[in-house]
């Protein structure tokens, strides 16, 4: 919870030429993880991004506040090969709306992702 206060907004002839900053957002995320076995693991993680603070009046000042929802689920699974050489794929899908921007940076997008580690 983040908000400014000016006397501004109540003053006669600045309506909506000036408003309070209300800058409220709240992030929620979880992990949860497994071990198959003594050489193969898989996680899930999701993450919930909010801000509904956006106030578009821009047809008389300049907007302000953030107004965004975003959200993304990934799922892994690793494996051991050798006491060297460990390998995962991973894959993951997030969804973004904004506001602030109106709608043009909205996105869907899919991660792929694999990886091999080696240690020596």
């Amino acid at each position: 919870m983040d908000s400014t206060e000016t006397p501004a907004p109540g003053l006669i002839g600045t309506n909506r030429f000036v408003l309070n900053g209300v800058n409220d957002y709240w992030n929620a995320s979880g992990l949860v993880g497994y071990a198959l076995d003594e050489k193969t693991d898989v996680q899930a993680q999701y993450f919930y991004y909010h801000a509904n603070n956006y106030v578009d009046n821009s047809a008389s000042s300049q907007p302000y506040g953030a107004g965004a929802e975003e959200h993304g689920v990934t799922a892994t699974i690793s494996r051991e090969l050798s006491k060297a050489v460990r390998v995962s794929l991973k894959y993951g899908f997030f969804r973004d709306r904004e506001k602030t921007y109106g709608g043009h940076n909205d996105y869907d997008a899919h991660l792929v992702l694999a990886t091999m580690q080696y240690r020596f």
